[in-house]
């Protein structure tokens, strides 16, 4: 209960001396601490918004892809995964399905006969809804990630230029004092940690979550590069 409690203390002191330092530091300090504040509370912002979005991504994509592959069935896959809107894989096999069905209905109502290379001609036809499907979901998923990648790589530079406009500050110092007591350079100092130390804070959670969702989309793209070989190997195989 003790240590508890000095923790906190010690928390709320080092807390206030934080604060004291960027009420001190340079008006150039304090813009720099201000945009990477900014920065830091837009990248929480949107790495809650898109890990609640790609959660339920993960979660219906897993739906569909045990669905599609236990179900040979074209008809049968749709009738149970019509639904998976927020799965980007189920979008692509619907859009591909879609196409499809719209294609054969209309050549059969014209009295054509999808036969050899028109079998051919329909899967080219459901390749390419499949394929602007995927493009659109993946921009879909990859809003926001920009922002989270620029911050990761920006933040510590930033932080890095006020490191260096702190210590030049603690030359000039020491240059007009002639002395480099640890009175005259230690607020300079102060200065180049704490935009160091911010910098930092908004670039590792940034880092961490753009890989995380990265790596996801990668997933999710082969997932449906997949899903769409197999459906247009259907088409071909039973030669509609």
């Amino acid at each position: 209960m003790i240590s508890s409690l000095n923790f906190v203390a010690n928390s709320m002191t080092a807390g206030l001396q934080l604060a004291e330092t960027v009420k001190n530091s340079s008006l150039l300090v304090n813009i720099m601490l201000f945009v990477l504040i900014l920065a830091s509370i837009a990248s929480l912002a949107i790495i809650a918004v898109k890990f609640m979005q790609y959660r339920e991504a993960v979660t219906e994509t897993t739906k569909f892809v045990d669905i599609f592959w236990k179900n040979k069935d074209a008809d049968e896959v749709f009738a149970k995964t019509s639904k998976l809107a927020k799965s980007p894989v189920a979008s692509v096999f619907l859009a591909g399905y879609a196409e499809f069905k719209e294609t054969r209905e209309s050549w059969e109502d014209k009295g054509i006969v999808i036969v050899g290379g028109k079998v051919d001609e329909l899967a080219a036809n459901v390749d390419r809804a499949m394929r602007r499907e995927t493009h659109v979901r993946i921009q879909m998923l990859e809003n926001g990630l920009s922002f989270l990648a620029t911050t990761a790589t920006a933040s510590p530079f930033i932080g890095l230029f006020g490191t260096v406009y702190g210590i030049m500050n603690a030359f000039q110092e020491i240059g007009k004092t002639g002395s480099a007591t640890l009175g005259s350079i230690a607020p300079h100092l102060s200065d180049a940690l704490v935009t160091t130390a911010f910098g930092l804070i908004a670039a590792i959670p940034a880092s961490v979550a753009f890989n995380y969702f990265n790596a996801r989309l990668q997933k999710f793209e082969n997932e449906a590069m997949n899903i769409a070989a197999d459906f247009l190997n259907q088409i071909k195989r039973s030669n509609v």
